[in-house]
């Protein structure tokens, strides 16, 4: 499937790459696109060593982020005028080591699933790693980004940047890639999350972001409403791995163009934003809850939607309590599940030297 897109992106969407309007208000106060001056920003840098593990946050007096080196990881988000932590976390980040919900991570080096664990890459078969039953390859491996301890490259009072290189080899992949990931808190209330990668050799590359939002202060997803802005979805398999199918949300559980809640339906799936590897910025995603409103932005081909079925409960978390499941909401921009199999998907091919970019932000 080549040529023009089967379906229609962005009908509810603001024009792709729109700058942020200046004349419109985030729900949780405050007027964007004033122009802070540095003076007028309170500025917080709070690090916390545990076991190596630092805790870094970053601030600008509306909206503070904490984050830590394993995985990169978003471990907290807080606006200055809500009581309720804005994501899933742990207050203590040595549990991010015991974790397997990839809670606030980064997933690489390529995110989400490959089927049978193998593709082809320029006539050649890549195995890969089979770390999901023995069947297929999910979220870079058993020693994936998300379980590494990332070095920290440069920090300030609201920007930090953390640094990574995959070696040659590593659980399949061809190329030594390095990675750098960047948090930094822009605007009124925008959290900017940017990556940039680049390989010696022709491989492949599918950076996520793996957080669970929650603005609701309870272990519960059920207040939120969500819009996504693409009318179409990729059905998948039982093993979760894509079908091919580009298929229309109308008439089905996968239907966000409207706001409306999460029905209990197990949301696993990619909703195609474009056919570019990487896009220009654009409107992909809305959630909210009670006052709070956020708005997800991203230069990515997809957006995978997880609705948290998969939680146990096994660690206590902001709240101080387990977090069971569907108590988070997951919206991860990406490049579709599978592309390297699937010749009609956006590919995920990065060329030796090349350098690989994405931005996603999160504006409230």
């Amino acid at each position: 499937m080549t040529g023009s897109l089967p379906f229609r992106l962005g009908a509810s969407s603001p024009a792709v790459g729109r700058p942020f309007p200046s004349s419109a208000r985030s729900r949780a106060g405050g007027q964007a696109g004033t122009g802070l001056r540095f003076a007028d920003l309170e500025i917080r840098l709070m690090m916390t060593t545990t076991n190596g593990n630092e805790a870094i946050s970053i601030s600008n007096g509306r909206l503070s982020a904490t984050v830590i080196p394993h995985g990169a990881s978003l471990s907290d988000l807080r606006l200055s005028d809500c009581a309720a932590p804005l994501v899933l976390g742990y207050v203590n980040p040595d549990i991010y080591r015991e974790d397997r919900q990839f809670m606030g991570a980064v997933i690489g080096r390529y995110a989400n699933r490959i089927a049978n664990g193998r593709f082809r890459l320029d006539g050649h078969t890549v195995d890969l790693e089979r770390n999901e039953r023995g069947e297929r390859h999910l979220h870079g491996g058993n020693a994936g980004y998300w379980s590494r301890i990332w070095s920290v490259k440069e920090r300030s009072a609201a920007k930090v940047s953390f640094e990574l290189t995959g070696p040659a080899g590593e659980a399949g992949y061809p190329g030594s890639l390095h990675v750098v990931a960047c948090y930094e808190i822009i605007d009124q209330a925008t959290l900017r999350l940017s990556f940039e990668a680049a390989c010696d050799r022709d491989t492949i590359v599918n950076i996520c972001h793996h957080p669970y939002f929650n603005f609701a202060g309870s272990p519960s997803t059920d207040a939120h409403k969500l819009t996504i802005f693409s009318d179409h979805y990729l059905p998948s398999k039982d093993t979760l791995v894509p079908t091919g199918e580009i298929a229309p949300v109308t008439g089905t559980p996968f239907d966000f163009t409207s706001p409306r809640g999460l029905p209990k339906h197990k949301f696993n799936n990619t909703y195609p934003l474009h056919r570019l590897q990487a896009g220009p910025l654009a409107h992909a995603a809305t959630l909210s809850c009670g006052d709070v409103e956020m708005e997800l932005w991203t230069t990515q081909p997809g957006l995978h939607l997880y609705d948290g079925y998969k939680l146990s409960g096994s660690h206590a978390g902001h709240l101080g309590i387990p977090y069971p499941e569907r108590s988070g909401i997951c919206l991860e921009p990406q490049a579709w599940p599978d592309s390297p199999n699937r010749s009609h998907f956006p590919s995920a091919v990065l060329r030796a030297n090349a350098t690989y970019r994405q931005v996603n932000e999160y504006r409230f």
